[in-house]
């Protein structure tokens, strides 16, 4: 059996230590016994709180998906940005002097000015 129960002394500061019920009672039988002789044997019963496990599971497992969730979320915004363009060496016909065109991901093409 599990030791789950603490007999205090109503009496003075005294407790069992952490026994089954049936111990706990006797050792606060014979404290009063011992040191409050002629008075009945009182004070408070302490129940141990039962331990709940899984708890940690729940947190990893929540934690794992927020990281995950972030990682796709970065990955879809990674997918979505533009192409980097190089620079043609001479406008292409057309187009507007310094400027140059860059495949798009339409197939199509756009026109960029240079940046310098």
């Amino acid at each position: 059996m599990a030791a789950n129960y603490r007999y205090w002394c109503g009496e003075c500061s005294y407790r069992t230590p952490w026994q089954t019920e049936s111990q706990g009672a006797a050792t606060q039988a014979r404290h009063y016994a011992q040191r409050h002789a002629r008075r009945v044997p009182g004070g408070r019963v302490e129940v141990r709180a039962k331990r709940t496990e899984g708890g940690g599971c729940v947190w990893l497992v929540a934690a794992l998906f927020l990281v995950l969730l972030l990682a796709s979320t970065c990955r879809q915004e990674a997918r979505s940005a533009p192409a980097p363009c190089a620079a043609h060496p001479a406008p292409l016909s057309g187009v507007a002097a310094g400027a140059w065109t860059c495949p798009t991901s339409s197939g199509g093409s756009g026109t960029r000015k240079p940046t310098t």
